[in-house]
This record gives structure tokens, C-alpha cells and sequence, in this order.
């Protein structure tokens, strides 16, 4: 478990094999023809799955030494690469090769900087690898390309233009941008624009959008950094002819109104645009256009847009044609030279914003108000393409939510943290045009289940499609169990994290559409198992650098707007909460830890130290022990729970003994030394304060419950006893926390941790009767450390119980039920409270119970940085007939699949991809009899468990009664 240091001691810690026999089928008959079986030994050796930066033929990167990776594939077990060969040229028939490694040992197929490849801005690269595994030589691989931008981008011409260059009191309309350029009677090599847009954009060649990207560029600290496109246009342009441009602008981030927090910000202007046209042609000469004074600007059609609040739309002002060449501008302004943003222009290195799938309504009732209501009964982040049909004037509104209000109409999130604002609320006002006409948000996505439409009788809807919107970043892992709860939750995870990706990890996309460091950081592990996101989370730990304040803090929401300064809301910008501050060591040490990642520690250890230093700083002051302020254990589930102080004197722990692990990884040995000597300071003080040696356990301080009882919309009415507790009693009351947090952590002695676990398995299995109760901070942790202490049951007992609270109490007790709104609730997400009195209905934190799935049902774990060295120890629990898992490491597919028959038999099926080994431990009694492949090492064989040594390949195991 990446998550919690301390459990990844391995002391202490799809279709499975006809899938795998016809990928080797197919390699067999692809050597066959290509020759590259070894003529001797029959092996076969494939290379597949090239990236760039992690990407596939990415175009438009600014890495001068960009890091090249591959994944094997092998007719037998046992494979290791001990050497490869890299070429890069010119062209795709490799008839000019730029650069050759020549055959250079080493056994690492992932993010290889290649040596002297000295790149050229503005060239595209061919490449292709072949490897050897001793005597044993691949084929050439497949041929990918990336293709470079600017290193420097002096070289990126054009001026920042704008409309507005002053911020006016009174919010504008988007901008609209456009200018005609003339090419010659020549044919076209290739065509590129290089765009920079803020806050956001979309850009059209001769009436055609230049790509299906949406909400671009990513939020960032603009004042640091900014994110520029590389778009392949050749296919929009006309040789001979006038061709243009046209550039929306929106407000996104960057120029937004009413925001509390976005009103302090430093970098607060008005929507502005840089790009450049670089053209080649087949005879060899070039042309450029870029942004300047001679392009024209007008307002576009809507009229207002934010983020969170909507957009209002008046399509009597689209200007038809406005990216045309042969539109009349004459009534069009010139453009001004705005002055650009403080921040530097990078190249964008995420997956964009897309459309990544449309949804139909499952239902379309009448609100009691009379309005239409369409229900897609699953939630998701996007928006509707709706399609209407009405009089010129005409105005129809759409609000979109999660849930409905009292009234059965959609709730607008009014009353909540927003002072009252509504939230994703658009209003629409009809062009007129006889064969109808669609609305599509440009500048704002929503949270939604539903889409509720007001309109007046003469206007007809012909269609509501729902569309789906995040970064397009593709599902790598799986699990499936003989439960269905169990899928349900790990699909709900997977839901829930896409529906947060949005240029930033965010923590709903109804609500505050933000950046909440400790939501982030809770998923990431979970993030990097399911889904190819690590270049997003890079980009965020990029966010991290760029807003770190002087002093090394960090603050509770990335990006930030005035970090540590003063702002309308004092939360946002404090950087004094050691668990949400947290995410810039967790993040990094999960990117090193799951992806192998050593590029970004490399890159981020100095904010790292800072941010480290801050904190030895402070504790050494207060006895090493955390005394300020934090959120802590977020919501438990009694109200109260243990001290914050204490569960971020904890957090700071881990983060200390992780970032020690990555300071000896670069060599830093007298700072690794320091921050070990720091968690054990931590450590021994926790210990000497609370440690209770008479009792065995714990005595923590407690966070006070509601005083004045439950706050509105809590269920009392479903609650246990053990959560009606007055402040007296509480007093007196030792929370799951106080056990799971020093079994976790690391912090409880050793000869001291079989009591605790016993007195946590106490607390779960009778005092809170088969419950969870740890805030969602801790949450990740606890059933990790029912199954270390040895419950591996009551784990499964807890993470299925259908009383409230808890998961199963969402997904088999709440689901279906009718909610306030009298609509019946739909759960397929993981949700921010466990009660339907939950605010959001998309809160990935609280869905890490899917790290328990992967490494304890599953029973997968990295050893050694990147699943160069793995764990499979699985939990044949005695609910479940079968359970299996994949995930995506740096060198190939790992998966589990343990499955158990009808005479009791117990197989476990185990891949292990070229590149890494792993330690095979089979839980087995002394009456059991175990069935092994015949090339794998017996390790030992105790304390229930039979350990077995294996390299890559495919190896099944049999545990017989």
C-alpha cells in the first residue's frame, strides 16, 4: 500500500489466462513470420506499447530529453531485457537515422533519457527500439513519433491580443477573435498552430473547430505558468486562397467574476490569446502569421460564463460564418496588445479535455413546479447537446445537479458554501431559426444526474443528449469479484476520479471544482492503479511548485490564488494543515512508488525539503507534536473523533519517512538521515504522551462532537446509538482512529501491536458492531489494518454491512430508496457523507476502499519502486468465490486471479510482466497440500504461508484441502 509506509513492509504485509494465451498465440505467429524466434531455445520476444512522456505519438512537447518507454512480451517465463537498441530519424522508413544508441545494456524499459540526443524545436522524430534478453533479439518494434515545440519560446512569435485589455467593473461577453491570412499556389507539407488562450478557448480554421479539445488550457498558477497547444491544422487550410482563424475566448480561472477566491487573485485580467501559424511546404520555403494588431475582435454571443455558475447564451447574436474567410468583419474593432500573463508558457504535457462518451436520459418527467426534468440516473461531470425549436427571443433556462430538492425540482447547490449563488445554471435565448437549434456550454462543466428545463409552451425540445467530459485518459485497471457490492464499489472509484479530472484532481464537479489537496491525495494511489493518469498528476505537482510560498508552505487547495495571503474565505489559502499541505509528498511518493517515477523526484525534491523543513521546524518548538490547526480525521462518522493535532502529527510521519526514501534514492543522505530522525522524534513523543500501558491502547484527545446537536440534514434517525453521543461520553470514548492510526502509521512498538489490533477488531466487530467509523482521512487505512491485524473477515464484514454508515449501507441500502426530492437514488459514485443528506454526490475520498480490493483481496503490492519487485498475497475470503485484478506498472500488465471450486480446491493464477519478479505468498494450513509450477523457488513456509520466489511469466498455483 503506497498510501501508508509502515504497511509496505512485505513481512507485514482480463480475462486472466486465455487473455494472456492469445496475446502469445499471436506473438508465436507474428515471430513465425518476422524471424524472431531464437533458432535454438524456440523463445520469442515482442516490443510493444511505445510512449513518449507517457504518451502515444504525442505532438508538440518541449523536453529537450524526453523519456522513451516499452513493455515486452514473451513465449516464456522467466524473461529479462538485458540490452536494447534505440533509433531516431527523420523519417518513418529510418533511411536517416538522427541518433543510435547501438546495443546498450540495461534491463530498465521505462523512461529512458536517451544520452546525447541533442533535439531540434519544431521537428518531428521517428523512433524504434529492439531488445535482447541474452541470446534472445527481438524485432524492431513499431514505428511511433513525437514531435517537438519550443524549447524556447522566444521563438514562439506573436503578441498576447485582446479586446478588453481593462478589467471592467461590470463582467463582458467572450471575445471573439479573427484574422484572414492568404496562402500560395503551393502544396502543403504540414501546418501547425501554436495557441495560447485565457482563460479558456477554442479556436476554428475556415469554419472548422482544430480539434475536439474542451476547457483549455488547465487551470495553473497563471502567474507562473501557462499552458500553449500544438494543433496539426494542414488538413483545415486551402493553398491559393484567403483562409482564417477564429479564437473564442471565456473567462475560466483566469478572468472570472463572482468567485470569492478567484477575486484575490494576482493574475486577474481580461480574456487574451498569443498564437502563431508556422506553415511548410513541399518545395522547402515557410510561412508565418501570429497574433497581432491587424486581427480583429468583436463580443460573441454569450453573454456570461463561469465554472461553477453557467453560462447565458443569446443566439440572436451568433455571427454566422465568423471564422470564414469571406465573413464581413468591417464592423469588427481592432484588437489590442494586451500585456502578457507573468506566467511562463510551457507546452501542454497532459491528456486534453474531451468528450469522451454520450448518454441518453432514462427518464423525462414533470417537476410539481411543471418544468421538464431528464434523468440519466447515473452521475457524471460534462454537460446536455440539447436540440430546440422556437420563436426568435424565446428564453429557456437549464439547471443541472446531482440530486433534487424538497420541492422535486433539481438542487442548485443554493444555501451552501457559495453564499447562496445557484451553481450550473444556463440560460438559453432562442435564435429563431425554423430547423432548430443546439446549445452546447463552451466555458463551464457541471456535476449532474439531472437536467431540469424551463420553458415557455412555444418551444418545443427535440433532444436532450447527455455528454461526458474529463481529461481522456484511458482505464488501465480492473477488479472483479464473485460480489457484486465489491465490483460496484471499484467501478464507483473509477467513476468518480474521471469525473474529477479537469486539468487538476478536484474534490466534486458541482461544488467547489477545486483542487482540495487531501481529497487528491487519498485517491492518487487508487487514480494510478485504474487509469493512465500519471501525467496529469505530474502536471499537479508542477501546481504545487509553482504556488509553494517562501517559507515552504503549501496550501489546503492547488493551484491557489494567494497562497499563505489574506483571502475572502481564511480556509483557502492557509498553508498551516500538515495532512491537506501533504499532497505534495504523497502525490510525488505515489508517482515513484506506483510509476516509477524518478524524473519528478528528481525534479520536485528541493519544494519537497522545503515544505519538510517548515514542519521540523514547527514541531521542534511544541515538543514533536502538531499543536496548530487541520481538518484531521475528516468527518467520522460519529461527529466526533480523534484529536486533528494528533492524525496530523501522524500524517507528518509518513511524509517525513517518504520523502527520506526519496532523498536516498538522489544520493541525500545526510537529509534522509534527518528526516528519519524527525518521524522518530515524532514517533517516541506520541508515544510518551498517550501511549496508555495499563490499558493497552491509545488515549488520544478527542475533536468535540455537535454540542448542540446533529446539524440539519443529518439522519438521526438512522443512526446507531454509538453515534448519539453526548460531549460527557465522548469524553470517555476511544474511536477507531485512536487504534488504526499508530497501527497504520508505525507509530505503536512493536511488542505492543497485538494488543491494539485486538483492541480495534474489539471496537469494529462489537462495540460499533461491524462498522467503519474513521473520518474519510483515515478511512483508507482501516480496512488495510483489520487485515494486518489478522481479520481479514471482519474487514470484509465491515466494508459489506448494509446498516448506516458505510458503503454498503450507500450501495445496498441507500440505492433505490426514495429520496427527499421523491426521486429514487441512484448510487454509482462514491459520495462526501454517508448519509442522502450528502452535498456531493461525485467524492472520489471516500471510495479508497478500492486500495483494499487491489492489495489485500487481490493482493497486489510494489516491494521496490515502479513493481520492479512485487507481493501477491491474496485473501481467500470465505464470502467470495473468486477474485481478480490487473493494473498497468512500468513494465507491463500485473494481475491476480484466485478462484475457488466446487471441492474446496483454490487456484491462484499470477502474471508478472518482463522486467520484474515478485514473492508468490499462497495462505495454506498444515492439513492443506499446495500444487506449483515446477519454475518457481520455494521460499519458506510458515505462519500460514507458503512463499514462493517467481520471475515474469505466468505461473498458477493450487491449494488443495
Amino acid at each position: 500500500m503506497a498510501f501508508f509506509l509502515a504497511l509496505t513492509n512485505p513481512i507485514l504485509e482480463y480475462k486472466h489466462v486465455q487473455k494472456h494465451l492469445k496475446i502469445l498465440i499471436c506473438l508465436a505467429l507474428l515471430c513465425v513470420l518476422s524471424g524472431c524466434e531464437n533458432e535454438t531455445t524456440g523463445k520469442k520476444l515482442l516490443v510493444n506499447k511505445l510512449t513518449t512522456e507517457h504518451q502515444f505519438n504525442p505532438l508538440g512537447i518541449d523536453v529537450t530529453t524526453p523519456r522513451l518507454s516499452w513493455q515486452l512480451l514473451a513465449n516464456y517465463n522467466g524473461a529479462q531485457q538485458s540490452a536494447y537498441q534505440l533509433q531516431v530519424a527523420f523519417d518513418g522508413q529510418f533511411e536517416n537515422i538522427y541518433w543510435d544508441s547501438q546495443k546498450t545494456e540495461g534491463h530498465i524499459p521505462y523512461d529512458i533519457s536517451p544520452d546525447g540526443l541533442m533535439l531540434k524545436p519544431l521537428t518531428r522524430y521517428y523512433w524504434r527500439v529492439k531488445v535482447w534478453d541474452g541470446d534472445t533479439t527481438s524485432e524492431w518494434s513499431d514505428t511511433k513519433w513525437f514531435e517537438t515545440a519550443f524549447f524556447d519560446t522566444s521563438g514562439f512569435n506573436g503578441e498576447w491580443i485582446a479586446k478588453n485589455v481593462e478589467r471592467s467593473a461590470q463582467e463582458q461577453p467572450e471575445t471573439l477573435v479573427r484574422n484572414v491570412f492568404t496562402l500560395p499556389e503551393k502544396d502543403i507539407n504540414q501546418a501547425r498552430l501554436y495557441i495560447a488562450g485565457l482563460g479558456l478557448y477554442l479556436a476554428e480554421i475556415n469554419g472548422e473547430r482544430v480539434s475536439q479539445d474542451e476547457l483549455k488550457p488547465a487551470y495553473t498558477p497563471y502567474n507562473k505558468r501557462v499552458y500553449y497547444e500544438t494543433y496539426d491544422i494542414t488538413s483545415l487550410l486551402k493553398s491559393g486562397q484567403n483562409n482564417a482563424i477564429g479564437v473564442r475566448l471565456g473567462r475560466g480561472n483566469y478572468a472570472g467574476y463572482g468567485d470569492i477566491d478567484i477575486e484575490v487573485a494576482p493574475w486577474l485580467s481580461e480574456p487574451k490569446v498569443k498564437a502563431m501559424l508556422f506553415i511548410t511546404f513541399t518545395d522547402g520555403s515557410e510561412a508565418q502569421w501570429q497574433t497581432d494588431e491587424s486581427w480583429k475582435t468583436a463580443d460573441g454571443p454569450t453573454i456570461t460564463n463561469s465554472l461553477k455558475y453557467g453560462e447565458r447564451f443569446d443566439a440572436r447574436l451568433r455571427q454566422n460564418g465568423w471564422s470564414q474567410a469571406d465573413f464581413d468583419d468591417s464592423k469588427w474593432q481592432q484588437a489590442s496588445i494586451a500585456l502578457p500573463p507573468a506566467g511562463r508558457l510551457v507546452a501542454r504535457n497532459y491528456e486534453p479535455i474531451r468528450v469522451v462518451a454520450s448518454i441518453s436520459p432514462k427518464a423525462v418527467s414533470q417537476t410539481p413546479a411543471g418544468t421538464a426534468l431528464y434523468d440519466f440516473r447515473s452521475t457524471q461531470a460534462g454537460w446536455a447537446k440539447v436540440t430546440l425549436k422556437g420563436p426568435a427571443g424565446a428564453r429557456i433556462k437549464l439547471v443541472y445537479g446531482e440530486k433534487l430538492n424538497a420541492a422535486g425540482s433539481v438542487f442548485d447547490g443554493t444555501g451552501g458554501p457559495f453564499g447562496g449563488t445557484a451553481l450550473q445554471q444556463y440560460e438559453y435565448v432562442l435564435a429563431g431559426d425554423a430547423q432548430g437549434e443546439t446549445f452546447v456550454p463552451r466555458y463551464s462543466y457541471n456535476g449532474y444526474r439531472f437536467v431540469e428545463i424551463q420553458k415557455p409552451d412555444n418551444v418545443e425540445v427535440i433532444s436532450v443528449e447527455g455528454q461526458i467530459v474529463h481529461n481522456d485518459i484511458a482505464v488501465e485497471g480492473s477488479f472483479e469479484s464473485s460480489d457484486p457490492l465489491l465490483n460496484r464499489y471499484h467501478r464507483a472509484m473509477v467513476r468518480s476520479t474521471l469525473n474529477n479530472f479537469h486539468g487538476i484532481p478536484t474534490d466534486t464537479p458541482m461544488y467547489e471544482k477545486r483542487g482540495w489537496a487531501a481529497d487528491a491525495l487519498l485517491i492518487v494511489d487508487s487514480a494510478l492503479r485504474n487509469t493512465h493518469s500519471q501525467n496529469l498528476w505530474e502536471k499537479w505537482m508542477q501546481d504545487h511548485q509553482d504556488n509553494q510560498t517562501s517559507d515552504g508552505g503549501i496550501a489546503v487547495i492547488v493551484p491557489n490564488q494567494n497562497p499563505g495571503g489574506e483571502q475572502p474565505d481564511p480556509f483557502v489559502g492557509k498553508t498551516s494543515d500538515p495532512i491537506w499541505s501533504s499532497s505534495y509528498v504523497q502525490v510525488n511518493f505515489a508517482l515513484f512508488w506506483l510509476k516509477g517515477d524518478k524524473r519528478i523526484v528528481q525534479e520536485q525534491y528541493p519544494g519537497m525539503k522545503a515544505w519538510m523543513e517548515k514542519w521540523i521546524a514547527t514541531l521542534t518548538e511544541t515538543n514533536f507534536i502538531f499543536t496548530g490547526n487541520s481538518w484531521g480525521d475528516h468527518e467520522p462518522a460519529h461527529g466526533a473523533g480523534t484529536d486533528n493535532q494528533i492524525v496530523a502529527s501522524a500524517f507528518l510521519i509518513d511524509s517525513a519517512r517518504k520523502l527520506a526514501l526519496m532523498a536516498s534514492l538522489l544520493g541525500y543522505s545526510d537529509d534522509s538521515s534527518r528526516f528519519t530522525r524527525f518521524a522518530e522524534n515524532v514517533i517516541a513523543s506520541i508515544n510518551r504522551h498517550f501511549y496508555s500501558a495499563q490499558n493497552g491502547y491509545y488515549d488520544f484527545p478527542y475533536v468535540s462532537p455537535f454540542p448542540e446537536g446533529p446539524p440539519p440534514g443529518m439522519p438521526v434517525d438512522l443512526m446507531p446509538d454509538w453515534m448519539k453521543m453526548s460531549p460527557e461520553e465522548v469524553d470517555q470514548k476511544q474511536f477507531q482512529t485512536d487504534n488504526v492510526l499508530p497501527l497504520a502509521f508505525g507509530i505503536v512498538p512493536t511488542n505492543k501491536r497485538d494488543a491494539l489490533c485486538q483492541a480495534l477488531i474489539e471496537d469494529v466487530r462489537n462495540t460499533h458492531d461491524k462498522h467503519i467509523t474513521s473520518g474519510a482521512t483515515v478511512l483508507k487505512a482501516t480496512l488495510p489494518v483489520l487485515t494486518e491485524c489478522g481479520a481479514p473477515e471482519l474487514a470484509y464484514q465491515a466494508a459489506v454491512n448494509p446498516t448506516y454508515p458505510g458503503w454498503g449501507y450507500w450501495f445496498r441500502t441507500l440505492n433505490g430508496s426514495t429520496a427527499e426530492g421523491g426521486e429514487e437514488i441512484v448510487v454509482d459514485t462514491h459520495w462526501e457523507a454517508w448519509g442522502d443528506h450528502a452535498r456531493s454526490h461525485n467524492h472520489a475520498f471516500r471510495g479508497t476502499i478500492d486500495d483494499w480490493l487491489f492489495e489485500y483481496v487481490a493482493g497486489i503490492k510494489p516491494t521496490a519502486y515502479g513493481y520492479a519487485s512485487i507481493i501477491v498475497k491474496p485473501t481467500f475470503l470465505s464470502a467470495l468465490d473468486f477474485a481478480r485484478a490487473s493494473l498497468a506498472s512500468p513494465f507491463g500488465d500485473v494481475k491476480s486471479y484466485w478462484n475457488r471450486s466446487d471441492n474446496n480446491t483454490v487456484t491462484l493464477e499470477v502474471s508478472v510482466p518482463i522486467g520484474a519478479k515478485a514473492e508468490i505468498w499462497l495462505p495454506v494450513t498444515e492439513k492443506q497440500r499446495i500444487t506449483a509450477p515446477a519454475d518457481v523457488t520455494l521460499l519458506s513456509q510458515s505462519k500460514g504461508h507458503a512463499i514462493y520466489q517467481v520471475r515474469s511469466g505466468l505461473y498458477q498455483f493450487a491449494v488443495h484441502q
